[in-house]
């Protein structure tokens, strides 16, 4: 319908005219798209990082465990920082991050796997993951939100 190339070439004209086109460009996108624009500058302050307790909560909320058929974290944030043993001030991911991590696998295997720490040890290589084609790092915001979008549309 609208073609990008053209509207880059409108931009461009519009900050020559006006060296506070931008700004008023931007706020207008605020206020017509609030979610993405606040989505955007979230990843733009933190990355693609789960790096708050609200939206680790909502994250965590949608998680059906594959045995037990309930909804929810198998374990508690602060249980799992005591468990991980993780300095994560040397780490490229945050605690949220990993905290979803390794509820999302409990939640997938634990009925398999029942051992918390093998749980830990492959939140932290699902985590780490050196071939993940990507970042895997990031891999922990982008289901969640994939998950959040999903129970959005459901």
């Amino acid at each position: 319908m609208f073609n990008l190339e053209k509207a880059d070439r409108i931009y461009e004209a519009k900050m020559r005219e006006d060296s506070r086109f931008a700004d008023k460009f931007i706020r207008k996108f605020r206020s017509l798209m609030p979610e993405v624009y606040a989505k955007t500058m979230y990843e733009e302050e933190y990355g693609c990082h789960i790096v708050d307790k609200t939206l680790y909560d909502e994250a965590v909320s949608l998680l059906e465990s594959t045995d037990e058929k309930e909804y929810g974290p198998k374990f508690e944030f602060e249980e799992i920082l005591k468990l991980s043993n993780i300095d994560f001030s040397n780490k490229t991911y945050y605690e949220y991050d990993f905290a979803y991590v390794v509820n999302m696998l409990w939640s997938d295997y634990g009925h398999i796997i029942n051992e918390p720490s093998y749980i830990f040890k492959m939140a932290k290589a699902y985590l780490e993951d050196p071939d993940y084609m990507g970042k895997a790092d990031e891999r922990a915001y982008h289901n969640a939100m994939k998950r959040i979008k999903y129970f959005e549309k459901k």
